[in-house]
């Protein structure tokens, strides 16, 4: 059997268990996750994607590429909640 078909089932699997917590996200309009954690989360995520292509590892890619929007989705709807000025202000500041 081909190794992708794992990576690709292993792909599957985790956007699936992804999708729950992003259609409640979507459905709340309210972000999700900390201002540090969506940094460090997108950060990761993006470089693990270069390093998958770097690779050639189209799962891994495909992967990390999607693991890279799960952060932006919650910070488009932390922008839309606190504004873009939000982004600069300490966490404690902010009335959620």
């Amino acid at each position: 059997m081909e190794p992708d078909v794992f990576g690709l089932l292993g792909l599957a699997l985790i956007v699936v268990a992804w999708l729950p917590g992003l259609l409640e996200t979507a459905k709340s309009k309210e972000p999700g996750m900390k201002k540090r954690f969506m940094a460090l989360y997108f950060l990761g995520s993006a470089s693990l994607a270069y390093y998958a292509l770097l690779l050639g590892s189209i799962p891994f890619l495909i992967l990390n590429a999607l693991a890279a929007i799960v952060p932006l989705i919650h910070l488009y709807y932390y922008i839309k909640k606190f504004g873009a000025q939000g982004l600069l202000r300490p966490t404690a500041q902010m009335k959620v």
